[in-house]
């Protein structure tokens, strides 16, 4: 397939604004993705004339209005979107605790939308950012509901990325605990991801009972203890199940459920 290099850049320069923390400068840019400076100088002035990017004060540059503009139409004709925000703002006011909704792409889950909950806990991330599967209780809740030969397809089958000192580190490792989140009927990330967070996650199943996302709930890891874990467990396994249903899904149950 013959592929138009300037136009990867261009992708890969906006993926990579979109991903990134902070605001980067056009040095940070061009080091990051090895682009000539003179090239990423002519597509960052490009990108910003049609406000797709915004070049801040600072000398630095972040997504820009037209950029949402572009993309948010696009996410709010997905019904996984317009269906599962009421159960989003529903399990969220029963828990009392941020909740976060997510696919996957490969090897990452992709975030989709998030209702934040009336704790103290502020933890926001943006649509369309990109997390490690192995990683998040929602990305294990989608591997739950694979096949081991997916699951090995989709994280390689060896050794995995160590985010913090909990993350699961190997394919038999992770087996391990997916064959538990089948049995037990919902994921759970306990500091896997950040050093302070846990969560418990369950997948959404659309008509063709296969697995298209997965929500979760979000807590501070000092407020979790295992009689909470497992109540919030049986929440979000109800939330995912009834957006699973209003998806199409005709199945009695989730896994383990």
């Amino acid at each position: 397939m013959n592929t138009n290099r300037s136009t990867v850049r261009t992708i890969e320069i906006l993926q990579l604004i979109a991903n990134s923390s902070q605001e980067l400068t056009i040095t940070e840019i061009s080091q990051a993705l090895k682009i000539p400076k003179s090239t990423t100088h002519q597509i960052l002035n490009t990108l910003t004339g049609l406000l797709i990017l915004e070049h801040r004060r600072s000398k630095t540059y972040r997504l820009g209005i037209r950029f949402f503009e572009l993309a948010l139409p696009a996410f709010a004709r997905m019904d996984l979107r317009r269906e599962g925000l009421p159960i989003l703002e529903d399990l969220s006011a029963k828990a009392g605790e941020s909740v976060f909704m997510a696919t996957y792409d490969g090897s990452d889950i992709v975030y989709l939308d998030q209702v934040m909950g009336p704790s103290l806990l502020r933890l926001s991330i943006n649509p369309g950012a990109r997390g490690p599967i192995h990683g998040t209780a929602l990305g294990k809740a989608i591997l739950a509901s694979l096949p081991d030969d997916k699951v090995a397809e989709i994280t390689g089958g060896g050794t995995l990325e160590p985010l913090t000192e909990f993350t699961i580190r190997s394919h038999d490792q992770l087996v391990a605990d997916l064959k538990n989140i089948r049995a037990r009927g919902y994921a759970i990330d306990d500091r896997e991801l950040l050093p302070d967070i846990a969560c418990v996650a369950a997948p959404i199943y659309g008509s063709a009972d296969e697995p298209v996302a997965a929500i979760s709930i979000v807590s501070h890891a000092s407020r979790i203890n295992a009689a909470r874990l497992e109540h919030l467990g049986k929440m979000v396994q109800v939330a995912a199940l009834n957006l699973s249903r209003r998806l199409g899904f005709c199945g009695e149950k989730l896994f383990g459920a």
